[in-house]
């Protein structure tokens, strides 16, 4: 999961919005209906996600590392991420989605910074959300956030919006908008995937021609490079506004 940070080296006031703030539970996710056109664009057999690592370069350096995968369970996907950065940022996900609607059953979080830290348990079921977060922090009792609400729209995770652009038939002129739930905010965002050309990105695990995928209106934006070649992968990410990206490591 992508984490956006101020034009530094330390992680700074980004991070430490989800150590203070407080969150309104207005917005979810549902499964089991019928797919929404956005999904109907989606289809998996032309992506590779199986589990794989970036790198993480900030201002120029090595700082950290990102390890994102799907894996097909029956009539589900497991969604997984592992990411951290220096000196004390460690954030581990995990997410089910129905392999039809592509929408989630649950996910689950854990974000740290230091001995900071926040647990996301989430689950959906028909158009309930139930759920919240736990915050815990030196000195202080641990306290709950509850964003349980029985009537949510249909969204994408914000987990799963990598694997689902691999899944789709990129090209000149493509766009998209779709609807994804910020588990760390508890809100929908609608953002649009717009095609941008194609260009030659160097990485360590080789040198490809890529798709440029602008992601507009998230939080925060991203490009994102995906291979011509099928299966497509994602190859790179990038930080828009800030001196931040990921390459795919072999």
């Amino acid at each position: 999961m992508i984490m956006k940070f101020k034009n530094t080296n330390r992680p700074v006031a980004w991070a430490m919005v989800f150590l203070i703030g407080t969150f309104v539970g207005t917005h979810s996710s549902l499964a089991g209906e019928k797919a929404p056109g956005w999904q109907n664009l989606v289809n998996m057999s032309r992506a590779d996600v199986s589990r794989f690592s970036l790198k993480m370069i900030n201002n120029g350096a090595d700082v950290g590392s990102m390890t994102y995968g799907w894996e097909r369970d029956g009539t589900r996907y497991v969604i997984s991420d592992r990411t951290e950065m220096q000196p004390n940022i460690l954030e581990t996900a995990q997410a089910v989605i129905d392999a039809t609607t592509l929408l989630p059953l649950n996910i689950g979080i854990d974000f740290a910074i230091g001995e900071n830290n926040r647990k996301y348990d989430v689950t959906w079921n028909g158009k309930a959300l139930t759920g919240g977060v736990v915050i815990s922090q030196p000195g202080a009792e641990a306290r709950t956030v509850d964003f349980s609400n029985p009537d949510h729209p249909p969204s994408a995770l914000r987990l799963s919006i990598f694997g689902l652009i691999a899944g789709l038939q990129l090209g000149e002129g493509f766009s998209l908008k779709l609807p994804w739930y910020n588990t760390l905010s508890n809100t929908i965002e609608n953002i649009e995937l717009v095609h941008d050309g194609i260009e030659n990105i160097e990485t360590p695990a080789g040198t490809y021609q890529a798709h440029k995928i602008d992601l507009k209106h998230g939080t925060p934006e991203n490009i994102v490079y995906v291979t011509t070649s099928l299966p497509q992968k994602i190859i790179r990410i990038d930080v828009v506004g800030q001196p931040m990206h990921f390459v795919r490591l072999p």
